[in-house]
């Protein structure tokens, strides 16, 4: 099939640039994000127990630190290291070679350690920064383009990443006209496709003010702004929705008109427009259905599967109360909440450590945009700290009220923009004390 020679096509040239490039172990996180586009799409190599090219990059990437000499710009945090410790002692007791689930589950948490790992290989300024930024625009167009062409012409998708077209059938004709008929990103694997080009509405103003491309156009800028409003919104996903409004409440509040005039005006515009464009009384409904979820008013007969999920968060809050050093890796049932997930799965200390953490960069974070803005007039830093904490948010939300990490191509995009807002903070910190 053709789609699977171009992903093996793609990964041996991530896997010959990652080892043989000048640059190579900095390229790897770029392979890494081109790497978004592939979905579900793996390496099998014994029964069930499965590789995504992302993983591999990761691995090469660290073989090529091993086998040559690099120059290390920072340590990893002392408090990961703990936490991955105390991860990988759970993984030991748990592991047996007759089970590959618990092999699996550990190795897609492991890939966050493995992103640190080679970020201390890597230079965190401005530069890279941008760097890293920018090629997310990819990723995210490719997600966007196809999933609004499967949603409005779903043969089209079918017949290019070939998969059974049973599945248009099922999902896109037999549409309740009652409810909100959902993108189901089909070629992509899951509608968590939606969750993964969540960050791209930053790091656009992000990309404006750096005057990149055809981004420097008003026009095209606001096209790409509808487009992709356009695919999270026919996603139906409600954390991709509830990250939006969180994001844009944070926009609203925080951000300086200094940086860009009339900006604020203009994303208001923008929103109601798209709003008055989309309104209809299913999205309504499905959009008020994300805050009566979280504050336990579920309309059962409308909304089963917030039932279910709060039903399986219970469950395995209760498992997290009988069992204070975790049921082990493998061994619980995908819950829609990471944060969850990993207390139940690791144990009480290692998965509070985990949370913990998340929690102290955030503080840093915001430490030191504060800092910058009062003492420095340096605007194109403020922009870039103020991109780190709309990530920060995007990371919080979707593994507090998603299951992610369970799939790789699902966690990876979360634990990447976390382990670049981390390295670009604490670089900038360390520069600002030399100064």
């Amino acid at each position: 099939m053709l789609i699977n020679i171009i992903i093996i096509t793609f990964t041996l040239f991530g896997v010959r640039s990652i080892l043989f490039d000048y640059d190579g172990v900095r390229k790897s996180f770029i392979w890494i994000i081109w790497a978004f586009c592939l979905g579900y799409r793996t390496f099998v190599t014994v029964p069930n127990l499965i590789f995504h090219p992302i993983e591999i990059f990761s691995l090469i990437c660290i073989i090529r630190i091993f086998s040559t000499n690099h120059y290390r710009y920072r340590k990893i945090p002392r408090i990961y290291n703990i936490i991955f410790f105390l991860f990988f002692i759970r993984f030991i007791v748990d592991f047996n070679f007759s089970s590959v689930y618990v092999l699996n589950e550990f190795k897609n948490i492991l890939l966050l350690y493995q992103l640190f790992f080679i970020s201390q290989y890597i230079e965190f300024d401005e530069k890279n920064f941008y760097y890293f930024i920018r090629n997310f625009l990819f990723p995210a167009l490719y997600i966007s383009i196809f999933g609004i062409v499967e949603y409005f012409n779903p043969m089209i998708t079918s017949t290019i990443f070939g998969y059974d077209n049973l599945n248009i059938d099922q999902n896109y004709i037999n549409f309740d006209q009652k409810l909100f008929g959902r993108l189901e990103f089909l070629f992509w694997g899951t509608h968590l496709a939606a969750n993964t080009i969540t960050p791209i509405f930053p790091i656009l103003f992000y990309l404006r003010f750096k005057k990149y491309g055809i981004l420097n156009n008003p026009i095209f800028f606001t096209v790409a702004i509808f487009l992709f409003l356009s695919t999270i919104y026919l996603s139906g996903n409600r954390v991709s929705w509830l990250i939006l409004t969180v994001m844009l409440i944070y926009f609203l509040i925080s951000f300086r008109n200094t940086i860009f005039p009339n900006v604020k005006k203009y994303t208001l515009l923008i929103t109601v427009s798209f709003i008055g464009l989309v309104y209809s009384l299913p999205a309504t409904t499905r959009y008020m259905s994300i805050f009566n979820a979280m504050t336990g008013n579920i309309d059962v007969a409308y909304d089963a599967s917030s039932s279910k999920r709060l039903i399986l968060i219970d469950d395995a809050i209760r498992k997290i109360y009988d069992n204070l050093n975790g049921l082990g890796w493998g061994k619980v049932f995908w819950v829609h909440s990471d944060f969850i997930q990993i207390l139940a799965c690791s144990g009480i200390v290692p998965g509070t450590l985990f949370i913990a953490s998340l929690i102290l960069l955030g503080v840093k974070i915001l430490k030191h945009y504060l800092f910058v803005k009062k003492f420095s007039n340096y605007n194109q830093l403020k922009l870039s700290l103020f991109i780190c904490l709309s990530l920060f948010i995007y990371i919080v939300i979707s593994l507090g009220l998603n299951g992610n990490y369970a799939l790789i191509q699902c966690g990876a995009p979360i634990f990447l923009f976390w382990v670049i807002i981390e390295c670009f903070t604490v670089q900038s910190i360390n520069k600002f004390k030399k100064i």
